[in-house]
C-alpha cells in the first residue's frame, strides 16, 4: 500500500483479510501453506500496469493471479465509489477457490462464488436481484449453465457480463440449495484433478446437465418472481415527466395503484413542486412495494430528503438507516447519517455508520473524526486514540480541538506523549482555555 494509505486504513485491511482467510478457508477446506500478496495502488493507471502491462482496465475493481491480488484504492475511485472491503473479500475468495483447483475452473464457476460469498459476508456487498435481472430472467436471457462461460467470453453488451456475474452467483447459491455446500468442494477438488466442469457437476448432483439446466432456470424464475412480488414493475405507459407531470402521474396511478415506477415518479415530481409533505405518501408507498430497490435513484434517499426538507431529522435518519443497510456504496447517506447521528447523540450508531463508511472510503476525515468521538463516549479510549491518529494527517479543520482531545486520551492513558499534543493544541490556539487546564493539570502531577 502507499505509505499514507496503510497509515489510514492498513490496519482495517489485515483483519478483513485475516477475517477472510479464517472464514473462508475453513468453509472451503483449505490450508494455506504460502504467502498471499494483495498490492493496492492510489492510481488506477498503476494498477494497470501493474495488472495487465499496459494502460486501461477501467471496469477492474480487483485481479487474482493465485497467490497476488491486485486491487483499486477507494482513491482511484472518485466520484463512484465501491465498498473496498467487498473487492478484497471478492478477491480472496478467488485465492482460495484457485488454489483448490489448481488454477484449474471456468471464470464462471470462480466469479460466482466470489459473488456469492459477499453476499454470505454482508447483504450489502455484491450483487443481488434486481428489476433489471429479473427483467431479464423472465424474458428467457438466462445463459444455460453448461455454457456459462460463453457469457463472459462474449457477452453482448456490458449489462450482459455484469448479468453473467450474477446468474454464476444464482447457480451458486442454487447448487449450495439444493445439494449442500458440500457440493461445491467436491466440484473444485474434481476440477483440481482434470475433470470437465460439467461432468463434475452431473456426477456431485446425480443430475444430468439438461436436467440440472432446468431445475436451475426453475430456480431463478422463482427468485425473480419473489422481488417485489407485491409491486407491478412494468413501466408501459407510465406518463413522462413534464411540467403537469405530478397531475397526471397521480391520475395514472389510479389505474395502476401497484406501479412502484409510478409511485416513486410521483413522489419525485412532488419534490420538485417543493410539495413536500404531499411527497411522502408515494414514497412511503415505492418502499413499501419495492423494499430493496437501492441507488441514487432509490425511493430512500427521495423520502430522506423529504424528511430534510421538512425538519424531520429523526424520520430522516429512520430512512437513511434502512437504505445503508442495502447499499454499502451510499457515501452521500452515510455522511448524511454520522451528522444526524451525532445530532441525537446516539453514540453506537455513529461508530456503526463510522464503520460503514470506513469500509468505503476510509480517505475522507469525517468517519475517522466520528469514530473518535462515538469511541469516547462509548468509553473505548483505544479506538479513540487510533481514529484522532488518523485524522490528524488529514488537514482536519480544527487540528487544535484534535490534539487536545488526543492529549486528554493520552494522559488518562498514562502516555508521555499526551503533553506533546497538548502543547500542539496551544501552537495552533494559544488561548485554547481546555488545552492551558490540561497542560497546567499534566505540570502539577509531574511536580507530585
Amino acid at each position: 500500500m502507499e505509505p499514507r494509505e496503510a497509515e489510514l486504513y492498513g490496519d482495517r485491511v489485515l483483519r478483513l483479510l485475516h477475517r477472510a482467510r479464517d472464514t473462508l478457508c475453513r468453509k472451503y477446506g483449505l490450508e494455506l501453506n504460502q504467502p498471499v500478496t494483495i498490492e493496492i495502488f492510489p492510481q488506477q493507471s498503476d494498477f494497470a500496469v501493474r495488472t495487465f502491462g499496459m494502460p486501461g482496465g477501467a471496469g477492474y475493481l480487483g485481479v487474482c493471479f493465485g497467490k497476488l491480488v491486485t486491487a483499486n484504492s477507494p482513491a482511484s475511485r472518485g466520484e463512484h465509489p465501491t465498498s473496498w472491503e467487498s473487492v478484497l473479500w471478492h478477491e480472496f475468495c478467488h485465492v482460495v477457490t484457485l488454489q483448490l483447483t489448481r488454477n484449474k475452473m471456468p471464470r464462471w464457476l470462480s466469479e460466482g462464488i466470489s459473488v456469492y460469498e459477499e453476499r454470505q459476508a454482508d447483504p450489502a456487498w455484491g450483487q443481488r436481484m434486481n428489476s433489471r435481472y429479473r427483467e431479464m430472467i423472465l424474458k428467457g436471457e438466462l445463459t444455460p449453465v453448461g455454457r456459462l462461460s460463453a457469457a463472459f467470453l462474449s457477452p453482448r453488451s456490458g449489462s450482459h457480463l455484469q448479468f453473467a456475474y450474477f446468474e454464476s452467483s444464482l447457480v451458486v447459491e442454487f447448487l449450495v440449495d439444493r445439494y449442500g455446500q458440500e457440493t461445491i468442494g467436491r466440484v473444485l477438488s474434481d476440477l483440481a484433478g482434470d475433470v470437465a466442469i460439467n461432468t463434475a457437476l452431473e456426477k456431485h448432483t446425480g443430475q444430468p446437465i439438461a436436467e440440472l439446466e432446468q431445475r436451475f432456470e426453475e430456480f431463478a424464475r422463482d427468485r425473480a418472481e419473489r422481488l417485489a412480488p407485491a409491486a407491478d414493475l412494468d413501466r408501459d405507459g407510465l406518463p413522462k415527466p413534464g411540467p403537469n407531470g405530478a397531475t397526471e402521474t397521480a391520475q395514472w396511478l389510479k389505474d395502476h395503484p401497484k406501479s412502484f415506477w409510478g409511485h416513486l415518479q410521483l413522489g419525485v415530481l412532488l419534490m420538485r413542486d417543493h410539495k413536500f409533505a404531499e411527497a411522502t405518501a408515494p414514497l412511503q408507498r415505492a418502499i413499501e412495494l419495492y423494499p430493496g430497490y437501492t441507488g441514487s435513484d432509490s425511493p430512500y434517499v427521495a423520502l430522506a430528503g423529504v424528511h430534510r426538507e421538512l425538519n424531520e431529522p429523526a424520520a430522516e435518519r429512520r430512512v437513511l438507516q434502512q437504505f445503508v443497510k442495502l447499499e454499502a456504496d451510499a457515501v452521500p447517506a452515510l455522511l448524511r447519517l454520522l451528522e444526524l447521528d451525532a445530532g441525537a447523540d446516539d453514540w453506537p450508531s455513529l461508530a456503526a455508520d463510522a464503520d460503514r463508511l470506513l469500509g468505503t472510503n476510509p480517505l475522507l476525515p469525517q468517519p475517522h473524526r466520528a469514530m473518535a468521538r462515538a469511541a469516547e463516549e462509548l468509553a473505548r479510549p483505544a479506538d479513540a486514540i487510533g481514529a484522532y491518529r488518523r485524522l490528524l494527517p488529514m488537514d482536519p479543520e480544527d487540528p487544535a480541538e484534535v490534539h487536545y482531545r488526543l492529549a486528554r486520551l493520552l494522559h488518562a492513558a498514562g502516555d508521555a506523549s499526551a503533553k506533546r499534543h497538548v502543547l500542539m493544541a496551544l501552537e495552533e490556539a494559544p488561548r485554547f482555555p481546555e488545552a492551558l487546564r490540561l497542560l497546567l493539570e499534566m505540570k502539577r502531577k509531574e511536580s507530585e
